[in-house]
């Protein structure tokens, strides 16, 4: 499915009933951020229920067997036949849950719906291995960084790690 220019894969706008939970879910985070809340749990699963739904079109992971946004590292375990693969690949976001809700922070005086909603799904989940993760957190980019500075070390073909949907502001 081909999003119009300047939508994620998934609109918010649908007439779907995930859709509809996905406006519900953005707009409480818009609430919170502009009260000024800080981040929280509930905070992070409802930015992971809501980049999984802007990716996926569902609120939960992806079938991680055949979730297209994938290192070239996590393709070759998911490939090798081990039957235990899923434990050496972890789902994980480009850009930090903690860094999307910090995003809506500073721009609390003026978010809105539809730019909560590019925040979040501007940078959609990738699967990279075990490796990769703790390689990128000895690198200082646990929750650091840009995407981009946070996944050069970490060889991706066959997609870029910007939504291929999202348009700059």
């Amino acid at each position: 499915r081909r999003p119009a220019f300047g939508q994620m894969r998934y609109s918010i706008h649908d007439k779907t009933l995930e859709a509809k939970k996905a406006r519900i879910l953005i707009n409480a985070l818009v609430d919170c951020a502009k009260a000024g809340i800080k981040s929280s749990f509930v905070i992070n699963k409802m930015l992971l229920g809501i980049s999984l739904y802007l990716e996926c079109g569902r609120f939960r992971k992806e079938n991680w067997g055949t979730y297209h946004r994938v290192s070239d590292a996590a393709e070759q375990v998911r490939a090798s036949g081990d039957k235990s693969w899923k434990g050496k690949v972890t789902f994980e976001h480009a850009r930090p849950l903690g860094k999307m809700y910090q995003m809506l922070l500073d721009e609390r005086e003026t978010l809105t719906l539809e730019r909560a909603a590019f925040i979040i799904g501007e940078y959609p989940p990738v699967l990279i291995t075990m490796e990769e993760e703790l390689r990128m957190a000895k690198l200082g980019f646990k929750s650091e960084g840009t995407p981009e500075q946070r996944y050069s070390e970490i060889p991706i073909s066959g997609f870029s790690l910007r939504s291929d949907d999202a348009m700059p502001r």
